[in-house]
């Protein structure tokens, strides 16, 4: 089926409301895939509740007919706030996209506490919020879907980035055992991993990364970090590795695909590297596989990264 062509909706649930978060962000993880999603689900025949932490940045999504709402998953009663509204129109949510997140960037010798706290707050806790207040009515329906935006990156991890993949592979864990405990209510749980999004993580400069307190052993592998993402910064004409990168449009027309089906995949694993890599860690081994993450992302002391002599890692 042709990317620009909004699948069709198989399926007749008891609720034509959706709810997605992240519609706001044309940054960081999202890339504006929640607002993309939003515009396809509308022409899919769903009543859209578009939401993110500030309505006043979702102005297109409403003159296109989009209900727009304030909603941060870090505060419970913007959730139940909307929930509520939804289940008072159309008795319950039919189809839920978790799709807002966030990446923090840190080692775990420099990242505070709280950061990591914040990041499963967002990534983890409140996903986990907002799903537990649609479930109710779901189950009340014997109907919906739910969607879980994972990543490439809840599949393994890398140097400097292990608290955001941290929450992914909780997100992955999670959805695999709330898909079995409403399997029997009528409710089906499916998961997107994306490989690495065009643009979708593109620092420009270290102090871009908005690091705790940095430490001078990792000095080199922060400037490396940035330098090696710059080949995803190409949205419309990517070299090199930014060639295996999908586009925003791909990951939303995959989700449409996923809310649509009448029997969805239990993942939909979306671009190359992401196909690749779930099979490969299990074919060549855990030591190949290790040599492998450390040829071709950056790690302290790694190629391109040198640690001073005087103060390298054990």
């Amino acid at each position: 089926m042709a990317a620009d062509k909004t699948p069709p909706l198989e399926w007749t649930p008891a609720s034509r409301a959706a709810l997605i978060t992240g519609c706001g962000s044309t940054t960081g993880l999202s890339s504006g895939t929640g607002r993309q999603i939003a515009l396809l689900l509308k022409e899919q025949g769903w009543d859209v509740y578009g939401t993110g932490r500030d309505p006043a940045v979702m102005t297109e999504l409403a003159e296109r007919g989009i209900h727009t709402r304030r909603l941060d998953l870090t505060d419970h009663e913007s959730m139940k706030a909307v929930v509520t509204e939804i289940e008072e129109a159309h008795g319950s949510v039919g189809l839920l996209i978790n799709n807002a997140a966030y990446s923090l960037n840190g080692t775990m010798l420099e990242t505070p506490l709280q950061s990591v706290r914040d990041q499963f707050e967002t990534n983890f806790f409140g996903v986990v919020d907002l799903t537990r207040l649609v479930l109710p009515g779901m189950v009340a329906a014997r109907s919906g879907r739910i969607v879980m935006m994972s990543s490439i990156f809840g599949l393994f991890g890398t140097a400097g980035r292990g608290f955001y993949e941290a929450s992914k592979h909780a997100l992955e864990g999670l959805s695999d055992a709330l898909r079995l405990e409403v399997l029997n209510l009528g409710i089906q749980v499916v998961v997107i991993e994306p490989s690495p999004i065009r643009g979708g993580f593109v620092p420009n400069d270290v102090k871009d990364l908005q690091l705790g307190e940095r430490e001078q052993v990792y000095d080199g592998f922060w400037e490396h970090f940035v330098k090696w993402h710059e080949t995803y910064r190409e949205v419309e004409h990517p070299k090199g590795r930014g060639k295996t990168a999908v586009t925003a449009e791909a990951v939303s027309h995959r989700v449409a695909l996923a809310a649509g089906a009448s029997r969805p995949k239990i993942r939909y694993k979306i671009g190359g590297p992401v196909r690749l890599l779930s099979t490969m860690r299990a074919t060549i081994g855990e030591r190949n596989w290790d040599r492998f993450v450390r040829f071709f992302f950056p790690y302290p002391g790694g190629k391109g990264a040198p640690v001073p002599a005087q103060q390298a890692l054990p």
